[in-house]
């Protein structure tokens, strides 16, 4: 019955803005562009906490919004996890944009992680760490 239900809220895939509603330089991380398309490294664990966001009909309207709530301008999340959002900053023209983690029901300043990998796979681990423990 439970595996069922997985199956039922299993992400498979996420849609990406579209490269004409993204500033000029701004480029997503090939490994987050790659798991757009291909979620089997995050399906094979037994619980993942974050949906990623498909995108919305505006950039600019996302990212006011995240601006409002966080004071800081340029933001786009791309994953949720309750109150928490995992943001690129559209003005990082690096091709391997830092991830800025905002509780969105919080005034706490973000946790940063230097790039997408890197915060990819620390949430991957702490969800083995969590798993594995008995």
């Amino acid at each position: 019955k439970s595996c069922e239900i997985k199956e039922a809220i299993m992400q498979t895939k996420f849609n990406l803005y579209p490269k004409e509603q993204l500033p000029e330089n701004f480029k997503f991380p090939q490994s987050y562009t790659d798991l757009s398309s291909n979620m089997e490294k995050i399906n094979e664990l037994e619980y993942f906490p974050w949906w990623f966001e498909n995108h919305r009909d505006s950039i600019i309207q996302h990212s006011a919004i995240l601006e409002e709530i966080t004071a800081v301008p340029n933001l786009i999340s791309f994953a949720r996890n309750g109150d928490l959002a995992a943001c690129f900053d559209l003005t990082d023209c690096s091709g391997n944009p830092r991830v800025y983690v905002y509780d969105l029901g919080a005034n706490d300043p973000p946790y940063e992680k230097d790039s997408f990998d890197e915060w990819l796979s620390e949430e991957i681990k702490d969800v083995t760490d969590h798993f594995c423990k008995r």
